[in-house]
């Protein structure tokens, strides 16, 4: 056997490796921004967890949907009681600020057209099975849509865009197979070799609708900053 041959063959071979390894293992995490961007346009987005139409701005969401405009009155609510408990103590706490102190979220983020929550991961937790069966409820764990709060606004005629700390995953519980069991429910998160794992193979297969089943939407948050080498940052966690 010749060299060439020989380095042909072991490449062969390194390639199948790795189709096979790809196709025995499931995805456990979307997160290539252009699925996620085809997702979000495709009914996976924000808005749609409270049945508004649109683009998505969470001007449009706070007028529309009584839900969401209840969670931002109800986080607005707890932000201005951190706040006086901060200035009781000494630490007065702003929104805007070119000083030197403690900064804490501004709520106008929440119900502005020039912001919305996007589709940044999908997290396939199989794993959480184990609770649905303790609480009896015979499903095959949870998939995980993660939102994250985005701007983008024009001033003095630049775009402006960024992402803030602000994070909404909202949680889906999984359908088991027409047996009861999770098999099926597996195998639809496994690609074979001939598939890739795009928009269609996920709406087709373990992001299909009928499967899905909304269970809750949980909160995690960056509420306060302060200067390096102050303080942590205040964190709302799986607030629901």
């Amino acid at each position: 056997m010749n060299r060439g041959f020989a380095l042909l063959a072991a490449i062969f071979f390194a390639a199948l490796m790795a189709n096979t390894a790809r196709a025995e293992n499931p995805v456990m995490i979307v997160d290539d921004p252009a699925v996620l961007a085809a997702l979000d346009a495709r009914g996976f987005g924000f808005a749609g967890i409270f049945d508004v139409d649109g683009k998505g701005d969470l001007k449009t969401l706070y007028e529309k949907a009584p839900a969401y405009h209840q969670i931002v009155e109800t986080i607005a609510g707890d932000v201005a009681a951190l706040r006086a408990v901060m200035k009781a103590g000494g630490r007065p706490l702003y929104e805007v600020t070119d000083g030197n102190v403690g900064r804490i979220i501004d709520m106008r983020w929440l119900k502005t057209d020039a912001a919305r929550f996007r589709l940044v991961g999908v997290v396939n937790r199989l794993d959480r099975r184990d609770f649905a069966e303790i609480r009896g409820d015979g499903g095959c764990g949870e998939v995980r849509f993660i939102y994250r709060l985005a701007y983008s606004f024009k001033k003095n005629g630049k775009v402006l865009a960024s992402r803030l700390p602000f994070n909404f995953n909202a949680i889906y519980s999984t359908a088991p197979d027409a047996d009861g069991g999770c098999v099926g429910v597996a195998g639809r998160w496994t690609p074979q070799l001939d598939e890739t794992v795009d928009i269609g193979w996920l709406i087709g297969g373990p992001l299909e609708k009928a499967g899905l089943s909304f269970k809750q939407l949980e909160l995690n948050a960056q509420m306060v900053r302060f200067p390096s080498g102050q303080d942590r940052p205040i964190r709302l966690v799986s607030a629901r």
